[in-house]
């Protein structure tokens, strides 16, 4: 799966946001010739998926346009839409096709206000009147003050047992201390209440990338993940929570041809679309040019020799490791 950026443009300014060198930087928007050359170039590999992000992707004049592209291409089996949900009912009519399956990201209240947060609120409730197997809601854990109440709230107005969550840590590299692991302890305890409060309201969270490292958890809070699996199983939830996985590079292309191995590690390297073949080749690249380095990194004397690390599973984010990655590459090339 790759993604395609359609616009820059956000009407949120989300304080962790994980685009934040590009959202609301400038107005670059992808053209209908660069969103087709995109698309072509996507369907070089046998993953038939295609994400749409942003900034906020509903807010290209051209969205509609592009969901009828990819509604009628045959080879694109699924479309994935990473969203707001603010703008979501104006498009209803078209994400009607099952082919398309929508991530809402649900910011809080008091980050929305009223005006914004009562049209997230209508449009979830739309969703689930007019596409209720095609839609999920996500929240984004990023302070250990955050008060994440109101998406049990909005679970529950949908009947809905299933939750996408993130740890937005770190979102820039200034964030990605030394002492990693130490931030990640710190904010376990907030973590792991928020998993407690999922099993009460009996929602079964899924992580998506940057899970906290299996070394810091203790008997108990296995013991709690054992019965967030439990309950995910009894609702027939796939995606639990993954406390060590294999991170690969997700692809996430700009509106100028620029593709960066994910957000958190667009500063690091970008590369036109245009000097590869296909996207399996860019993500070879990729693999070989940041993977390869950031999985021989490790963060401490005792990651050295843990196992978890030696097999590629330790989930930490590749953010944290671009000094020592650097240090690594630049070795190696004297080497060579």
């Amino acid at each position: 799966m790759a993604n395609i950026f359609l616009t820059k443009k956000c009407n949120l300014k989300c304080p962790y946001c994980f685009a934040d060198e590009f959202v609301n930087k400038d107005k670059d928007e992808v053209t209908l010739e660069n969103f087709n050359k995109i698309l072509e170039f996507i369907k070089t590999s046998s993953d038939e998926r295609v994400g749409l992000i942003g900034g906020e992707p509903t807010l290209h004049p051209n969205f509609a346009e592009f969901l009828n592209i990819l509604k009628n291409d045959e080879k694109v089996k699924n479309v994935t839409i990473y969203t707001n949900g603010i703008e979501l009912d104006k498009y209803i009519s078209l994400l009607k096709d099952e082919k398309f399956s929508i991530l809402v990201n649900c910011n809080p209240p008091s980050d929305l206000g009223d005006v914004f947060y009562s049209k997230l609120k209508a449009n979830i409730e739309l969703l689930k009147k007019e596409i209720p197997m095609q839609f999920v809601l996500g929240i984004n854990l990023y302070s250990k003050d955050m008060d994440y109440s109101y998406i049990f709230d909005l679970l529950k107005m949908i009947d809905h047992h299933y939750v996408r969550f993130s740890t937005a840590l770190p979102n820039s590299y200034k964030e990605a201390t030394v002492d990693v692991l130490k931030n990640f302890n710190d904010f376990k305890p907030f973590l792991f209440k928020f998993f407690n409060d999922c099993l009460e309201n009996e929602i079964a969270p899924g992580n998506d990338c940057n899970s906290i490292p299996s070394c810091l958890l203790d008997v108990e809070d296995k013991k709690l993940l054992i019965k967030l699996k439990i309950l995910a199983d009894n609702y027939k939830v796939n995606n639990t929570i993954q406390t060590a996985h294999l991170c690969s590079p997700v692809i996430d292309i700009l509106p100028d041809l620029t593709a960066v191995r994910c957000f958190g590690l667009s500063k690091h390297l970008k590369v036109s679309i245009d000097n590869f073949k296909s996207l399996d080749s860019l993500r070879k690249y990729f693999t070989n040019k940041i993977d390869l380095y950031a999985n021989l990194s490790f963060l401490s004397e005792d990651c050295e020799n843990c196992k978890v690390r030696c097999i590629n599973k330790c989930g930490v984010c590749f953010t944290y490791k671009v000094s020592k990655m650097n240090k690594l590459k630049q070795m190696v090339e004297e080497l060579i």
